[in-house]
């Protein structure tokens, strides 16, 4: 009888947790991924979203990620501790003045340093050329460093309500701002 992988089962948790509050109005799920690179072995399931209350100035997205490594250690090892997925969330937001806001950021961002939320996370700015530059884009990617487990799935929607917390402080933050 075939087993479902821990990415699997995962992917079914995530996917319900999402649709959840899309189905309740919090968030509207805007885009969805759903690959599979035959190349490097490795699966991701990918959804991009806004938060109802937000709009589309600010954008969230969720992945979880799986490869030939996780897959081998679950399998060859008949589901070892360990076992799982990586979970990474992305917020993308404009930025008027860089020093000032990317810190403020950052220090919304804290909470993802520690405990199970624990990540590395990254700013990335970015502009179009010929276009003014007072407003920059600004890509948060946090990749959280404990993978998450079949025993632990409730972690999936800890994530979901820290992603959404998030980006509601930081639209706080920016209502100030004359755009």
């Amino acid at each position: 009888m075939y087993h479902p992988s821990v990415y699997d089962n995962l992917k079914v948790v995530l996917e319900g947790a999402v649709y959840d509050l899309d189905f309740s109005g919090e968030i509207e799920i805007i885009n969805r991924k759903d690959i599979m690179d035959q190349a490097i072995i490795e699966r991701n399931y990918h959804i991009d979203f806004v938060v109802s209350s937000i709009g589309e100035a600010m954008r969230g997205a969720i992945s979880l990620t799986s490869n030939l490594e996780d897959l081998a250690m679950e399998k060859l090892n008949d589901n070892p501790d360990g076992a799982g997925s990586k979970l990474s969330v992305v917020i993308e937001t404009p930025v008027y003045e860089i020093e000032t806001d990317c810190k403020q950021l950052q220090s919304i961002l804290k909470k993802w340093g520690s405990g199970d939320l624990k990540g590395d996370i990254q700013q990335k700015l970015t502009y179009i050329y010929g276009q003014p530059r007072h407003v920059f884009t600004n890509t948060i990617s946090i990749q959280l460093q404990k993978p998450v487990s079949e025993e632990e799935p409730e972690r999936i929607s800890s994530v979901l309500e820290e992603l959404i917390g998030s980006m509601k402080e930081m639209n706080e933050y920016f209502k100030g701002y004359k755009k």
